[in-house]
């Protein structure tokens, strides 16, 4: 073959590689959520999103949603940040006083209307239920409440979580001891907790950790509570009640036995204790939903075990603690219409599910705990077991009271006053801050 044929060879495949790529069309979109024919834009516009990293850190499922919309909506540029979820309210409350809110967040939507930081979206859930009358029931009703402030519904449920007891498998037969079941009691956590720690080699019977979230667990198990009332009547703090001392103090003597480690009490020390578990330093902890996931996912081999949170004395008024997260509208936001049609897309069935799949982080719909997508994972069955009798967490209704609940426990754990000091400490402090704001 001459040089000059294989010359022209090379032009002619060149030249067809380049006319089929400029006639090939633009990606379909017939598999995509329709355009909603209300949203008209007449020149482009940026939406910002803020979300929680623990949902975008190491996977791109949101950076494919944003790329989705932008398809059936060219006019809009989806622009997704991420933040540590601890740090979102403070950082929503500056930007809404500042009057340059992004369009759509991620958060406790509860907690966020009743700081005035979110938009009423009661108007445009009606015209979602105009075209679908059925989407209010698709979402679990424990779902919906942390959504709706005062009767008004201000975002739309994202996730749902509680918690659960994770436990090694291995670290029980060595012991001989039955796995915890549906009569695990309080009793039979400190008794194998007792039996499975050895602190001289590093190796305890159950992790703790200073969050206030986890800590509430305990605190609901005992069948108490940091906040007394509704949204309607009004909320009371009871911070350093009896139940919530003798809690904290339990808690302590857990430390002080040898039968749990001290806390680091630093942010998010509740990681320090899935790692310890990883590590095999502990046996038993208070986890999370997604922890089930993390763990079978990067560790398919760990033997774990899931329970439900143990019976105690209180009985029927014990619960475990509910978590929920859902999408709004920060106040004064721009561009109202386009957001809430993001958040309708982002919490369609498209997305969630691979959500569940992929993060870890399980849709709060009512399918959820009939769908073979997660049914079939047994360790779930706890969790999905839970949701009903959780209690809503309510203390980040008050910033400064949630901050000052966590603080008096760190003072307890590392002995800086006595759990009733340290509580009463802060439930004054509370009280003069909520004082102070209503002025």
């Amino acid at each position: 073959m001459s040089r000059l044929y294989r010359l022209m060879v090379l032009i002619l495949v060149s030249f067809l590689i380049i006319s089929c790529g400029a006639s090939s069309p633009d990606p379909p979109t017939s598999n995509l959520l329709p355009r909603n024919p209300n949203i008209i834009l007449d020149e482009p516009i940026t939406l910002e999103v803020w979300l929680d990293l623990d949902f975008t850190r190491n996977n791109s499922l949101f950076e494919e949603m944003a790329r989705d919309f932008e398809t059936v909506y060219p006019e809009v540029e989806v622009q997704i940040y991420s933040f540590v979820r601890e740090s979102m309210p403070q950082r929503v409350k500056g930007e809404v006083q500042g009057r340059l809110p992004p369009n759509v967040v991620q958060g406790h939507v509860y907690a966020m209307a009743g700081q005035g930081l979110a938009e009423p979206l009661e108007q445009e859930w009606g015209e979602w239920e105009a075209t679908d009358p059925t989407i209010s029931s698709e979402f679990l009703p424990s779902a919906l409440k942390e959504v709706t402030w005062q009767g008004v519904r201000y975002g739309v449920p994202f996730d749902i979580y509680t918690l659960v007891l994770f436990y090694n498998r291995d670290h029980f037969d060595e012991a001989n001891l039955p796995y915890p079941g549906g009569d695990y009691d309080l009793f039979s956590l400190i008794k194998a907790a007792t039996i499975l720690s050895q602190p001289e080699e590093n190796r305890y019977g159950l992790g703790l950790t200073t969050d206030p979230w986890y800590i509430y667990a305990w605190v609901t198990g005992a069948g108490g509570d940091v906040v007394e009332g509704d949204s309607e009547t009004g909320y009371t703090l009871t911070l350093d009640s009896k139940t919530n001392v003798d809690v904290l103090n339990f808690l302590l003597s857990l430390v002080e036995d040898g039968y749990a480690p001290l806390p680091t009490s630093r942010p998010r020390d509740y990681e320090d204790t899935r790692q310890q578990f990883l590590n095999g330093q502990i046996s038993m902890y208070f986890g999370e939903l997604q922890d089930i996931h993390l763990i079978q996912s990067t560790d398919p081999e760990f033997p774990l075990g899931i329970a439900h949170l143990p019976r105690t004395p209180a009985r029927d008024s014990a619960a475990s603690v509910l978590g929920s997260s859902g999408l709004f509208i920060p106040r004064g936001a721009s561009n109202q219409d386009v957001a809430f049609e993001f958040i309708k897309w982002a919490t369609n069935d498209r997305y969630v599910i691979p959500l569940g799949r992929r993060v870890g982080r399980f849709p709060a719909k009512t399918w959820l705990r009939t769908s073979p997508e997660f049914t079939e994972n047994l360790m779930l069955t706890p969790v999905f077991e839970q949701l009903d009798a959780a209690q809503p967490y309510r203390l980040d209704l008050f910033p400064e009271a949630e901050e000052a609940f966590g603080d008096a426990v760190k003072t307890a754990f590392y002995k800086l006053a006595t759990p009733a000091e340290a509580l009463h400490e802060a439930q004054i402090f509370a009280q003069n801050s909520l004082l102070e704001a209503s002025q």
